[in-house]
């Protein structure tokens, strides 16, 4: 099986509280409280490692957090390299009430990056990638770091690697005359990335060919339970999430689907499936992250 690395700028220490009716504007008591590592480069992470892939990852963060991120890594024994910062790593907090079966997310932007922290992350890179060969470039960067990032990090990944992107906006535009494997965007970050609403299939599907012009192999489009496509200059493949309904006084979470759905196509890929058995696959374990409140264990 193919070595698999995931990578992030934005890791996050995630808190899930659990409520019967939360109310806004009043003291709300959480029937539950669950602390984990999160992200997306680390949910991916997270996906192909507990689906028996061989992956690892490297994140940067400092302080408190840090240390818990790393017990739960050890715990969990996922293959993880750190590259540690001054700054304390986030916390983002999902509100989840059962009667209304809503999901309300907290998100704190990924704490700042020194200039000689960027500088050793991208020797990190360049150390690693060699010994690597299917790569998840995934998140947001943090705040005050320069897009360019992205495009400095494609081009330390090895000539005829696959690569899959999951970012947005200028950033990404820039990665794409490295021509990686996969971009995947869901329907606002495209919507994002190219400043326009996108309001029909053929728009949609337009703007992913796009995308393949400026260098993607492959796009793979989701839309939540919506039509998810995956487009490349040949084909165009459309598939119909199954739709699901939570058991009774349970909510269905969908964070971090998409990345239980990268996390899927990046090690169906890494087994040597096509891409659309890989969509597949990737959409299968999507629906699977429904159903649970710690993103991407399976």
């Amino acid at each position: 099986m193919s070595r698999i690395l995931t990578l992030g700028l934005t890791p996050s220490w995630q808190h899930v509280l659990e409520f019967i009716h939360l109310k806004c504007g009043e003291v709300n008591r959480a029937t539950a409280s669950h602390w984990f590592s999160a992200g997306k480069s680390v949910n991916v992470a997270l996906a192909i490692h507990t689906l028996g892939g061989d992956v690892h990852t490297i994140l940067p963060g400092g302080g408190q957090n840090r240390l818990k991120m790393e017990e739960d890594f050890q715990n969990l024994q996922l293959s993880h390299q750190w590259l540690e910062t001054q700054s304390e790593i986030r916390v983002c907090t999902t509100l989840i009430d059962h009667a209304t079966q809503t999901i309300t997310e907290l998100v704190e932007n990924g704490t700042p990056l020194t200039d000689s922290e960027i500088a050793a992350w991208l020797a990190l890179c360049e150390e690693t990638f060699p010994r690597f060969d299917v790569f998840v470039l995934s998140g947001s960067l943090p705040g005050g770091v320069e897009e360019s990032l992205y495009e400095k990090m494609m081009a330390k990944i090895p000539a005829g690697k696959p690569a899959i992107l999951d970012f947005r906006g200028k950033g990404l535009l820039d990665c794409l005359k490295y021509r990686p494997f996969l971009v995947k965007p869901n329907r606002e970050e495209l919507e994002m990335t190219f400043q326009t609403k996108l309001t029909t299939e053929e728009t949609l599907l337009d703007a992913c060919h796009d995308l393949n012009r400026q260098g993607a192999e492959w796009v793979v489009l989701s839309d939540g339970p919506g039509k998810l496509y995956a487009v490349s200059e040949k084909e165009t493949h459309c598939f119909r999430p199954p739709q699901v309904t939570p058991p009774e006084g349970k909510t269905l979470c969908p964070i971090g689907c998409g990345d239980a759905l990268t996390g899927g196509i990046a090690l169906a890929l890494a087994e040597g499936k096509s891409l659309p058995a890989a969509v597949e696959f990737g959409m299968e374990i999507a629906v699977r992250n429904l159903f649970q409140v710690t993103s991407c264990r399976f």
